[in-house]
């Protein structure tokens, strides 16, 4: 029976660390209640949808106002006159979609004629022009009272992008890689503690933000190294880089410095190497509710205020924005963001060392 009493030595230390059995009784609820919640779960936001509308006629004004009515689909002011200037907008990522209603769209529909409408949206977002394309057929079909009339033409930077979807997902798996530096840099530190090695060199004339230097440069290296795998294999594996390079690499850093700001943190807060875990409770759910395998247009308005008020979906957003072709004024408040992010994460890493260097 000796296995018995090992395993009963071993319950007593699972339920005598409240951490350790919070992680793992806690992530199962965190992924189901964040996968379903951004899967659709909850209640959808609906997507944000330009008008451009070039036959400036009473017909053209009707449909633009049935497709308003729609509760799938929100439509952004003004109405653009001409495509050119939407066409620059969603370059630059002030736009994500627009619908362009060419000149003649009143003749042919009273002739009863094929119409031919584009759908234009940001290519390195695949999912978006196909949820959108059906409800426009369906609307406009009921709306000229004959199926089907309506053509619906989707329009990306495909002939640019090899494959649209690596280009998607690559953005999103880099950034939640570049996460795990979260968790590794906690278990490093709280090691460190739980061994007294901390302790030892609280006892030097050392300063707190040396200890945050100290544990943070030798990540660094790791960091660069990382984020080059992740473009190379990438590039192996399909994706194109329509903008500029450097700009990703630099997004892909910044974040990776977050990453460690905050396993700085979370490892000055807990006591254990094993404690340090508690980090993938949040690790993930973030991870999904920040667009990483996920567009984040249909989730709930909810999850998207919570991912917008962190770096991560700035990650994500900036990297895909700039993998599609947008230029560095696109991005210049992702930019302002993370390294805003970046900033506070270590400043607050010096604080909580101090504290613990006092106590």
């Amino acid at each position: 029976m000796k296995f018995w009493e090992i395993g009963k030595r071993n319950l007593k230390e699972i339920y005598r660390n409240p951490v350790l059995l919070g992680f793992l009784l806690g992530m199962p609820v965190a992924f189901m209640l964040v996968f379903c919640a951004a899967a659709g779960g909850g209640q959808a936001s609906p997507i944000a949808m330009s008008i451009v509308d070039e036959d400036h006629s009473q017909t053209s004004s009707a449909f633009r106002q049935i497709l308003g009515s729609i509760e799938a689909i929100e439509l952004n002011e003004p109405i653009y006159s001409e495509e050119s200037q939407a066409q620059e907008d969603l370059e630059d990522g002030r736009i994500s979609l627009y619908l362009f209603i060419p000149s003649g769209f009143e003749e042919a529909t009273q002739a009863q004629q094929t119409v031919n409408l584009e759908l234009a949206y940001q290519g390195a977002d695949p999912m978006i022009g196909l949820q959108v394309k059906p409800i426009i057929e369906a609307v406009g079909s009921e709306f000229l009272g004959m199926a089907p009339p309506l053509n619906v033409e989707i329009k990306g930077t495909e002939s640019k992008i090899k494959n649209m979807v690596v280009n998607f997902y690559a953005p999103g798996i880099a950034v939640f890689g570049l996460m795990i530096l979260i968790s590794t840099a906690a278990e490093i530190i709280a090691g460190d503690r739980e061994k007294g090695f901390l302790a030892r060199m609280f006892t030097t004339p050392a300063r707190p933000w040396d200890f945050i230097l100290g544990y943070s440069l030798p990540f660094i290296p790791v960091l660069i190294v990382s984020t080059l795998i992740y473009l190379g294999v990438g590039m192996a594996l399909g994706l194109t880089v329509v903008g500029n390079l450097g700009h990703v690499f630099l997004i892909f850093f910044l974040i990776g410095l977050c990453a460690i700001g905050i396993g700085m943190i979370v490892g000055s807060l807990v006591k254990s190497e094993s404690q340090a875990g508690v980090s993938w409770l949040f690790i993930v759910p973030i991870a999904m509710i920040s667009g990483a395998w996920f567009t984040v247009e249909r989730m709930p308005s909810a999850l998207r205020s919570v991912a917008g008020a962190l770096p991560f979906s700035h990650a994500i957003d900036a990297s895909r924005a700039v993998l599609n072709g947008s230029s560095f004024s696109a991005i210049t408040l992702d930019i302002y963001w993370l390294i805003g992010w970046a900033v506070v994460l270590f400043a607050v890493g010096i604080i909580l060392f101090r504290r613990t260097m006092v106590s």
